[in-house]
Formats: C-alpha cells, sequence, structure tokens
C-alpha cells in the first residue's frame, strides 16, 4: 500500500493560516482607516488630548497602529508634530519595539513555519539566514530605503526570528530614520526650513548606509554558498 504524500495537506493547511492572518490584519487595518486614525493630523487629534499621559498614550497607540498595518512613517511624522523632533524620536523607539514585538507574536502563533511549507527555495534561504543572523536581518531591514516597518514585523514572526533579536535591532536601528520622520513631522508648517531640509538628509544617509549593508549581506552570502556551506534547514532553528 503505497503512503499518501502529505505534503500537500501540509501546504494547504500553511496557505489557510496565511490566509488567516492577512485577512485578520487587512481587516484590522481597514478598521483603523475608516475610523480616521492613519494620518499625523488625525494622530494628534486623538493623543493631544490626554495631556502629561499624551507621550505614554502616543506610544501605546503607536505601538498598535503599526502592528496593524498603520505606516510607522505617519507615526514617527506625528510623533515630531506633536512633541517636536528631538522628544519624538526618543518616543518613537520604544513605540517601535512595542510594535515590533505584537506583530512578531501575532505572526509567530498563527503562521508560525507557514513559510517553509509554501515557500520554494529563495524563501527558504532568507528565512534561514533570518533565523541564523536575526539580529542583522532586522537592523537591515530597519535602515534599508523602501522597506516598511509593519510588514516586516509580522515576516519575522512568520520566519521565527527571536523576540530579542526582533526588541534589540528595532531599538537600534529605528532611531534614525524614526528622528528624520519626527523632523520632518515638527516642521510641517515649513518643509524648506533646515529641520525639514536636515530630515530629509538623515532619511537619505539611513537610505545609504542600508543600501550598503544590503549588499554586505548579499555578498557573504554569495561568498558561503561559493564555499559549499550548506543552509541548516529553517526547521532546525525553530524557536517558540
Amino acid at each position: 500500500m503505497t503512503d499518501v504524500d502529505p505534503n500537500p495537506i501540509a501546504r494547504r493547511r500553511a496557505w489557510l493560516r496565511i490566509g488567516a492572518l492577512v485577512g485578520t490584519l487587512a481587516a484590522l487595518a481597514a478598521v483603523f482607516t475608516v475610523g480616521g486614525l492613519v494620518g499625523t493630523d488625525a494622530v494628534r487629534d486623538r493623543i493631544e488630548p490626554a495631556g502629561a499621559w499624551a507621550p505614554l498614550a502616543f506610544v501605546l497607540v503607536s505601538g498598535v497602529a503599526v502592528a496593524l498595518l498603520v505606516p510607522g512613517a505617519v507615526m514617527a511624522a506625528a510623533s515630531g508634530l506633536l512633541f517636536g523632533a528631538v522628544a519624538g524620536a526618543l518616543l518613537i523607539v520604544p513605540a517601535a519595539v512595542l510594535s515590533a514585538l505584537l506583530a512578531r507574536s501575532f505572526s509567530a502563533r498563527i503562521g508560525a513555519d507557514a513559510l517553509t511549507v509554501v515557500g520554494g527555495e529563495r524563501t527558504t534561504a532568507l528565512v534561514g539566514f533570518a533565523r541564523r543572523h536575526g539580529l542583522t536581518a532586522v537592523v537591515v531591514s530597519r535602515l534599508a530605503p523602501a522597506v516598511p516597518d509593519a510588514p516586516m514585523n509580522h515576516a519575522f514572526g512568520l520566519a521565527g526570528v527571536r523576540a530579542w533579536q526582533v526588541a534589540l535591532g528595532t531599538a537600534l536601528a529605528s532611531g534614525p530614520r524614526g528622528l528624520s520622520y519626527a523632523m520632518l513631522g515638527a516642521s510641517a508648517d515649513d518643509l524648506t526650513g533646515t529641520q525639514a531640509i536636515a530630515g530629509v538628509a538623515l532619511n537619505v544617509a539611513t537610505g545609504v548606509v542600508g543600501v550598503a549593508l544590503v549588499a554586505w549581506v548579499v555578498r557573504s552570502e554569495r561568498r558561503r554558498r561559493a564555499q559549499g556551506v550548506r543552509p541548516r534547514s529553517p526547521t532546525a532553528d525553530r524557536t517558540p
């Protein structure tokens, strides 16, 4: 008697988990959008009445909102608009860490190992790299230009990157780009002023560093493969 190949069933279940995750996030993001939270002015109008508790309220609201796919740049700009460039940038870091941990935990519970089941060779290689070098992967994603934080937070959960690596990498690398957006938010009334220009320059500089790190990672992985080092199976690095 021939055994039935379990792969189709496992793949179907993995796709269902990924679909449930994406559907849930899309629905929650839609609620935030319909509720009028998305946008710097909307965030300011809801946080400002908290008075002395406004900084804490911002960290909590931003942490949850970005975990639900509200763009981190919007929340960072709102922080600068509310608290000024420096104080806003300082608040962005704990807010970013909170959102990263929330998203990572949520996706890890719903879609754990789903990527390794449905993904091809390239996806498996990316997941393997993320699990071997979780801290580096998080730092690179935070600094690389045009890489949105919110989806990456969930991707780290699906890939099984450890929580401490997500938290530490976010804390280390979210500051520069967050400061650039906070400077732009604080200069919303005059985007041609010195502070706004400095914010743009910092954003560009952060992107350049991110591109350089991406190139370094790619070269390192190619060298590793050329030397015949076989990648470990991502399931071998599975962590809760």
